[in-house]
């Protein structure tokens, strides 16, 4: 599954026989620490993996996370049960694999989480009653329709730095303004510069935030941290103006 990013796993054991059991593991093809947008596709593999020989070892994947965010279009080999489940199963001791296909709804707000849970489930011996893990949920999404990176100032108390205009690499984006910073003065000119000016009085950290806008008016937001004073032998990683 090295092509695969691992999201969630689920396990579950017979109380009675702990040699009994079963591993369901969820992966995507997407990677969960980057943000997905509106109209995005991502696929899930659910591979269920029994030990112990159970006549059945069940994987479900709660369609609750889907909300108004996304659809199911795909879910081939996975049945959609009545109680809001996506459901596959291995008998005996073959493991499974399935995949589904989900896709993030163009009208999904900025921001919302897509977050899979997912249950494990073992019946012991035909018409016996299903053993089910909890449900679990460990890796998801942030959608974000533009996503624009962070950046740092260093500068002395006192000290201003200027971010020149197209400072932040926003394509199909238009610079609309900036936030209130708290130790210091921002001010912009009509080209799109961006002026910092910090108190002299202040040492340590301050941020603001530049807000830019695309052509459907859905309003994007990059962060600027500020450091005051001596930054010694921690420089930052990021790029630095003035």
């Amino acid at each position: 599954m090295s092509d695969w990013y691992p999201i969630a796993r689920a396990w579950v054991t017979h109380p009675q026989a702990p040699q009994i059991g079963g591993t369901l593991d969820l992966f995507a093809d997407t990677d969960p620490t980057h943000p997905v947008a509106p109209g995005q596709e991502i696929t899930f593999t659910l591979a269920v993996t029994p030990t112990g020989g159970a006549f059945r070892t069940y994987g479900y994947l709660l369609d609750d996370f889907l909300g108004d965010i996304a659809t199911m279009v795909r879910h081939q080999g996975m049945s959609h049960l009545t109680n809001g489940r996506y459901a596959t199963y291995a008998s005996d001791a073959a493991p499974r694999t399935v995949t589904c296909q989900i896709r993030v709804s163009d009208d999904a707000q900025d921001g919302a989480v897509l977050l899979p849970r997912i249950i494990v489930g073992l019946m012991p011996a035909q018409g016996d009653k299903l053993i089910p893990s909890t449900a679990i949920s460990d890796g998801g999404y942030r959608v974000r329709r533009h996503w624009l990176p962070g950046q740092s100032l260093t500068l002395p108390p006192g000290g201003h730095a200027v971010l020149p205009p197209g400072h932040v690499h926003a394509p199909g984006l238009r610079f609309m303004g900036v936030g209130i910073a708290r130790h210091g003065v921002l001010t912009c000119t009509p080209d799109g510069s961006v002026t910092y000016q910090a108190d002299p009085a202040h040492f340590g950290y301050d941020r603001f935030e530049l807000a830019f806008e695309d052509e459907r008016g859905n309003r994007v937001w990059s962060e600027v941290t500020v450091h005051i004073g001596d930054f010694g032998a921690s420089p930052g990683a990021l790029a630095t103006y003035g």
